[in-house]
C-alpha cells in the first residue's frame, strides 16, 4: 500500500472517531472532560485501524461494535444494553451507507458493484462519500433525539448548515464520474483523493464549530440572565431597605401618638390597653439585632414571609453578621437560598427552617436548613431545577457559586433523606 493511501486511511479513521465523539456527546452525557473523551476516542479508533490491516470484514465488524460499546461505557453516562444498541445501530448506519452508495454510483456509472477494488482512488472517492452520508444520518439523529437543550434550540440554524454536507456530497459525486470519464495522472488522483478526505473533515470540524458556537451562546444567556436577576435582586433591596426607613418613621410617630392619648386619657383600662399597644408597636421599630442593616433587613422580609406562608423559620445570627461580604452580594446568595429554602419547606409537611450564621476558625458560615420531602435533582454535584423551563429558572444556585467564588469561599449542599432535611453551606474568609 502506498504511503499516500496509508495516510488516507489513517485520516478516514480519525475522521470516523470524530463522528462517534459528535454522536455520543450529543446521546449521552460525559463523564470526562473533551481533552479525556477525545484522545480515548482516537486511540479506540487506532486500534480499529490496525485491525482493518488483516482485511477481514467479519473481524473488522466485531471489532467495530466491540471498541464503540466500550468507548460508550467508559466515557459516557450510558449501561451496557444501550451502549451495545447505539453500537450495532451505527455499525448497520455505516454499513448501509456504504453498500448503498456503491450500489448507487456503479449503477449510474454502469460499472460491476466491485470495480472499485481495482482502482483505490475510485475506492477512496466511494468510501468518502458514503462517511459522509453516514455523518449527515448521525447528526440528524442527534439534532432529533437528543435531550441536550443546546441541539433542541437554534434549529434553523442547524437545517442551514447542512447545505454545506449536501453540496460537499454532490461535489464527490462530481468528482467520482470525472475519475471515472477521464484518464487522470497519478499525481491527480493523489490530489483528488486527499480533497476529497479533507472535504470529510471540514464538514465535521464546522458542526463542532456550531456546537462549541450554541455552547458559548447558552453561557452568554446565562450570564446575562443571572446579572438580570442580581440587578432585580440589588433594586429589591433598596426598595425594601427604604421601606424599612419608612415604618420605623411610622412607628415612631405612631408611639408618640399612643403616648399622648394615654396622657390624655384618665380611664386606668384605656391607658392599660394603650400600653399594649404600644409594646406591640415597638418590636416593629426594630427589624434585627445583627448589626448588619442588610441582613436585617433580609431578615425581617423572610419572617414574613414564612409568617404569612405557615413555615416555620428560625434564625442564630449571634455569633457572626457576614459584614464580610458586600451588601448585594450577601443579599444576591441569602435571597436565592432562602427563596429554595421556603419553596422546598412550603411543600413539605414539617415546614421548618433554621439559618444559622456563625464564626468558625477563619470563616463565617452561613447553614440554612429546610424541611424537603422530595430529594433534590442533581448532575455532577450541581443542582438541576425541576421546573420545566429551564432557562429562566435554576440560575439562583449558580449565582450564590459565583457570588461565593468572588470572595474565594466555600459552597456545599447536602440532603438527609432520613430526615428529609436538605442543608445549603456557605462559608466565606472573614476580612
Amino acid at each position: 500500500m502506498e504511503v499516500y493511501q496509508i495516510i488516507f486511511e489513517i485520516l478516514l479513521y480519525l475522521s470516523e472517531g470524530l463522528i462517534i465523539f459528535y454522536y455520543a456527546r450529543g446521546m449521552f452525557e460525559q463523564k470526562y472532560s473533551t481533552a479525556v473523551s477525545l484522545p480515548c476516542i482516537f486511540l479506540g479508533y487506532a486500534i480499529l485501524f490496525m485491525v482493518y490491516q488483516f482485511d477481514n470484514a467479519a473481524l473488522n465488524s466485531c471489532a467495530i461494535l466491540a471498541v464503540n460499546a466500550l468507548l460508550f461505557i467508559l466515557l459516557y453516562n450510558c449501561n451496557i444494553k444501550t451502549a451495545c444498541f447505539h453500537s450495532v445501530l451505527l455499525l448497520c448506519i455505516m454499513g448501509a451507507c456504504e453498500w448503498i452508495l456503491i450500489f448507487i454510483i456503479s449503477t449510474i456509472l454502469h460499472q460491476g458493484f466491485n470495480s472499485y477494488h481495482s482502482n483505490f482512488n475510485i475506492h477512496i472517492l466511494n468510501v468518502v462519500s458514503s462517511k459522509l452520508v453516514y455523518y449527515l444520518i448521525c447528526i440528524a439523529i442527534v439534532n432529533i433525539f437528543s435531550k441536550s437543550k443546546r441541539y433542541s434550540k437554534n434549529n434553523s440554524v442547524f437545517w442551514v448548515l447542512l447545505i454545506m454536507p449536501l453540496t460537499s456530497l454532490v461535489a464527490l459525486l462530481a468528482l467520482r464520474y470525472v475519475t471515472y470519464e477521464a484518464e487522470l495522472s497519478a499525481a491527480m488522483q493523489i490530489f483528488c483523493s486527499v480533497a476529497s478526505g479533507l472535504l470529510l473533515v471540514a464538514n465535521i470540524v464546522v458542526f463542532f464549530i456550531y456546537v462549541y458556537a450554541v455552547r458559548n451562546m447558552e453561557k452568554l444567556f446565562e450570564l446575562q440572565a443571572a446579572e438580570q436577576k442580581r440587578q432585580l435582586d440589588e433594586t429589591y433591596l433598596s426598595v425594601l431597605e427604604q421601606n424599612n426607613r419608612d415604618l420605623k418613621v411610622f412607628t415612631h410617630d405612631i408611639k408618640n401618638h399612643l403616648e399622648q392619648i394615654g396622657n390624655l386619657s384618665d380611664n386606668e383600662a384605656v391607658r392599660q390597653y394603650i400600653h399594649k399597644l404600644y409594646g406591640t408597636v415597638n418590636q416593629y421599630e426594630t427589624v434585627g439585632s445583627s448589626q448588619n442593616k442588610i441582613l436585617d433587613i433580609l431578615i425581617g422580609k423572610y419572617s414574613a414571609l414564612c409568617t404569612n406562608r405557615h413555615i416555620e423559620i428560625y434564625f442564630n445570627v449571634k455569633t457572626a453578621n457576614l459584614a464580610c461580604m458586600d451588601d448585594v452580594d450577601l443579599s444576591t446568595v441569602l435571597n436565592n437560598i432562602l427563596d429554595n429554602a421556603v419553596e422546598a419547606a412550603q411543600q413539605s409537611n414539617a415546614r421548618k427552617i433554621t439559618v444559622d450564621i456563625f464564626s468558625k476558625q477563619a470563616y463565617e458560615v452561613l447553614k440554612v436548613k429546610n424541611s424537603c420531602d422530595c430529594p433534590p435533582k442533581a448532575k455532577n454535584k450541581q443542582l438541576i431545577t425541576r421546573k420545566s423551563d429551564k432557562s429562566m429558572h435554576g440560575l439562583g444556585m449558580q449565582s450564590v457559586q459565583r457570588t461565593v467564588k468572588k470572595y474565594d469561599g466555600v459552597f456545599d449542599w447536602s440532603y438527609d433523606a432520613e430526615q428529609h432535611i436538605f442543608t445549603t453551606t456557605v462559608a466565606i474568609p472573614k476580612k
